[in-house]
């Protein structure tokens, strides 16, 4: 049995847009820091539940893509998470999230269609 990463679902993704050449930034939100670390970079900007995925492309009345990623189906967003998803959207941006690389890349598809 393969177990499914959040990264390797997400390096697939970063491999389908490179080979598409759909410009894409993961946004390092994750891993483990010091306290020290963790404070400089909230005060640089750094905030729990920002989405894991950007693309700068303005379509069907957006002004970009945002995509939060979950490996699986049995993971779930947090509430932070949720909340960042729902100012998104209501800022003009589309954003969801995406249970695996094949949601993602199929979100991806169609938003770069206009859909």
């Amino acid at each position: 049995m393969t177990i499914r990463t959040e990264a390797g679902e997400q390096e697939a993704i970063i491999a389908y847009c490179e080979l598409k050449g759909i410009i894409g930034v993961h946004i390092a939100n994750e891993g483990k820091r010091s306290a020290w670390n963790g404070a400089a970079l909230k005060r640089m900007g750094l905030r729990k539940g920002f989405p894991d995925l950007f693309f700068p492309y303005a379509r069907g009345g957006y002004h970009g893509l945002f995509i939060e990623l979950k490996a699986t189906v049995k993971s779930r967003p947090t509430a932070a998470q949720m909340e960042w998803i729902g100012r998104l959207n209501a800022h003009g941006y589309y954003a969801a999230v995406c249970y695996g690389a094949d949601a993602a890349i199929q979100e991806i598809a169609n938003y770069m269609k206009g859909r």
